[in-house]
């Protein structure tokens, strides 16, 4: 442990083996309504969300949930006058779970 609340957090999921499936899948249908692209980097990514009402909720929604039962993820919306952001972080050796989790939204838009 370094003493830093930020590296300290275990890279770990909480979520029961019941639970996942449901989740996986809502944050599939979340991509595939809501994410109209991701600038992608090795631990953190940007999130370009449709600019409708409902996809900001949802984004706030799901990013809070995550947070709940993956604490090492750290979601923030950012309002730009154009565009509405979700954006993720992950501590150093989380990095291919970030990819997986990016992998899993950019599904229904990649070519």
């Amino acid at each position: 442990m370094t003493g830093d609340p930020a590296t300290d957090v275990p890279i770990a999921c909480t979520l029961g083996p019941d639970d996942l499936p449901a989740r996986l899948a809502e944050w599939q249908a979340f991509g595939a309504a809501s994410v109209r692209s991701i600038e992608r980097a090795a631990s953190s990514a940007r999130i370009r969300l449709d600019p409708s009402d409902g996809a900001l909720l949802a984004a706030a929604s799901l990013a809070q949930r995550e947070t709940e039962c993956c604490a090492f993820f750290e979601f923030a919306v950012l309002l730009e006058a154009r565009d509405r952001w979700l954006t993720v972080r992950v501590p150093a050796g989380a990095e291919d779970t970030l990819s997986g989790f990016l992998d899993l939204l950019e599904g229904p838009f990649r070519e």
